[in-house]
C-alpha cells in the first residue's frame, strides 16, 4: 500500500467530520464528555476548514485508490519561553480502516516537513494523558514530554 499526502479539498469535509469520534476513543478523565470533546472538536475543525488561517494547513493521507486514510491539521504558535515559532499539531486522525498501517507516522513526517518549511524550530502536540496508544507512537517518533497539566475537578 502506498499513502500519498495532498492538501485539503472541499470534498474532504464529510471524511474529516467522520473521523470526530477518533479524538475521544480512550478512557477519558472523569470531568471529560465525550459529547463536548466530540462537539468542541467538530467546530473548530469546520471553522479551520472553512476559513483557513494563515500559518495553518490541513492535509489528507489516501491511498493508491483515492481512499482517504487520515488527515492532519497544522498550525503556527509562538513558544511562550523564547517566543520562537513552533509547529503544532491541532489534530490528528486515521480512519480505524488504516490504523497500524504507518499512515500517522506518514502524517506526521509530512507535520514535520511543513514545520520546517514555515521556520519552526519545534513541533508540538497536545494528548490525553489517558490515550496510551498515541502517546507510544509520539514517544518512539522522537516526541518528548514536556509540560504536565494537572486538573482538579472542583465541587
Amino acid at each position: 500500500m502506498t499513502i500519498h499526502i495532498r492538501p485539503l479539498i472541499s470534498s474532504d469535509t464529510n471524511f474529516i467530520e467522520s473521523l470526530i469520534p477518533r479524538f475521544s476513543e480512550f478512557d477519558l478523565p472523569a470531568w471529560r464528555q465525550r459529547d463536548e470533546i466530540d462537539s468542541t472538536n467538530l467546530s473548530t475543525l469546520k471553522k479551520a476548514m472553512e476559513t483557513p488561517e494563515a500559518g495553518s494547513a490541513i492535509y489528507i493521507a489516501e491511498d493508491e485508490t483515492g481512499k482517504r486514510a487520515g488527515f492532519i491539521h497544522l498550525q503556527t504558535q509562538t513558544d511562550y519561553f523564547n517566543n520562537k515559532k513552533v509547529g503544532y499539531i491541532s489534530d490528528l486522525a486515521v480512519d480505524s480502516a488504516f490504523e497500524g498501517q504507518g499512515v500517522g507516522r506518514i502524517l506526521l513526517d509530512k507535520a514535520e516537513e511543513w514545520a520546517r518549511a514555515e521556520g519552526c524550530h519545534l513541533l508540538s502536540l497536545y494528548v490525553f494523558s489517558n490515550n496510551s496508544h498515541a502517546r507510544k507512537i509520539y514517544e518512539k517518533l522522537g516526541f518528548n514530554e514536556e509540560v504536565t497539566k494537572y486538573v482538579k475537578p472542583l465541587k
